[in-house]
């Protein structure tokens, strides 16, 4: 969940080269034209890995080689009815932050039928997952989600136009639901499950289950 993302001019993110991947040190060098006389090429700079030693190419201080996805992997608890929309939207994030915006709502539209909600009205499922206890931290991670991806936004409301790098975000809000509401449930069951016999019979007479 600690995704550092490339950008232009940081010291340290994590490697852009799928080969890689790890967090580490950039070493930023110009780039130059070495005929018919060196000379500094505007516009273009190239990052070295520390750890893989593979270089980047940013022009206009845009990532332009390695072609590379930004965007943190999904959870590995995602549902596999999310994971295109994840994986679309983490494709097209780069060119378009919108699309890959809506896309990610749609992906939590999915996610609140897993839920158990209808999936017609999104706002709607929300309030009702609120009415059964959501905790507020999660029900704020699906509104950002909701609100941000939706195609239909007024003047003055946020745009992810304005600020590209909200989008990036909502790819970690989506992991952090999946984790809260799917992950962490599963795990508690398996260890809950794990019990012996005995111990799991009298925790459940003690809260009146057959």
């Amino acid at each position: 969940m600690n995704h550092v993302p490339a950008a232009y001019s940081k010291s340290a993110f994590r490697c852009v080269h799928p080969s890689c991947g790890t967090y580490a040190k950039q070493v930023w060098r110009p780039a130059y034209w070495m005929l018919p006389q060196p000379a500094q090429i505007v516009g273009l700079a190239l990052a070295v890995c520390d750890h893989c030693g593979a270089f980047s190419v940013w022009l206009h201080q845009k990532l332009l080689f390695p072609a590379t996805r930004t965007a943190p992997a999904p959870h590995p608890d995602a549902p596999a009815n999310i994971l295109g929309d994840y994986e679309e939207a983490s494709s097209v994030l780069r060119d378009s932050p919108r699309s890959s915006a809506a896309l990610l709502r749609l992906a939590i539209q999915k996610l609140c039928v897993e839920f158990g909600q209808p999936g017609k009205n999104l706002n709607a499922d929300i309030g009702e997952l609120v009415k059964q206890g959501l905790p507020i931290q999660i029900q704020r991670a699906l509104d950002i989600v909701r609100v941000v991806g939706n195609n239909q936004v007024h003047p003055g409301t946020l745009d992810v136009r304005d600020d590209p790098e909200i989008a990036l975000r909502l790819f970690d809000l989506v992991n952090l639901i999946v984790e809260d509401r799917i992950a962490r449930p599963k795990q508690i069951e398996a260890m809950y499950a794990s019990l012996p016999e005995t111990a799991r019979k009298q925790i459940e007479a003690r809260d009146g289950k057959p």
